[in-house]
């Protein structure tokens, strides 16, 4: 009797058995994810493996590691268990109750055996040295305080996602990070006020609309606590925008 692969094994191997030399250029879905609470599996302790649970651990994720050598850093961090070692050698087993998987070896067969367990289990996988063939792929990204910026080129050239984040580094600068923060401050305070949906709406459309990176480029902080009062009154005192400025500048410094 022949065995006819489950459909999410059919789309693998459709993947693995696609035009040599052929530049799959899938489309993916932009997102944000919280990685808060979530468990990911890491096969791979060189220095790839490094660089993702860095990063990984940035952002609040728990991280249980599968590797025979791991680099000092890697070391250190399990020795101080804020990196949990299960293991030396990969197995299947490893991806029970894990929300996100890396396969980051110099190993192809083995990045590709685990990025098919991981389809077979319908987990999100990520692949290091076939990038195409994981189920998603990981973004070149810059912060400016709270602006988060992720540049993809879908997998065509990453080197040119590195000259477009090179590029947008230089555009956004740290008066971003006051703007953004005096948003966030005067959004926390007009929802506090009690105001209708609609009503809050149209404020915040209206504080945006202004100059504010022109003003705070050029020092005009007088000008700014004006215009932001005349949108604001009168259910935000002057007292409190001045005092909004304030703390905007703080969390900016």
């Amino acid at each position: 009797m022949r065995r006819v692969p489950l459909p999410t094994q059919t789309i693998f191997l459709q993947k693995l058995q696609a035009e040599p030399g052929k530049t799959m250029h899938a489309r993916y879905y932009p997102m944000f994810v919280s990685l808060e609470r979530r468990v990911c599996l890491v096969v791979g302790g060189g220095p790839v493996g490094e660089r993702k649970i860095r990063s990984l651990l940035r952002y609040g994720a728990t991280i249980r590691l599968v590797a025979g050598e791991l680099t000092p850093w890697l070391q250190a961090q399990c020795h101080d268990q804020t990196v949990f070692l299960v293991g030396g050698t990969y197995m299947e087993g490893y991806l029970e109750n894990v929300d996100l998987v890396f396969a980051v070896t110099n190993d192809f067969a083995l990045n590709r055996l685990i990025a098919g367990d991981a389809e077979k289990r319908r987990l999100w996988c990520n692949m290091a040295t076939e990038p195409e063939v994981g189920s998603f792929i990981v973004p070149s990204i810059f912060q400016r305080g709270p602006l988060t910026i992720a540049i993809s080129t879908g997998g065509a050239s990453p080197a040119v996602a590195v000259r477009i984040k090179q590029k947008l580094e230089r555009e956004f600068g740290a008066d971003w990070i006051v703007m953004l923060q005096l948003m966030a401050l005067l959004r926390t305070t007009i929802q506090s006020k009690g105001l209708e949906s609609p009503h809050n709406q149209e404020i915040y459309r209206e504080i945006a609309a202004l100059p504010l990176l022109e003003w705070i480029r050029s020092g005009e902080e007088t000008q700014i606590i004006r215009a932001i009062s005349e949108n604001c009154s009168p259910w935000i005192s002057l007292t409190e925008i001045n005092q909004i400025w304030n703390e905007a500048w703080k969390q900016s410094s």
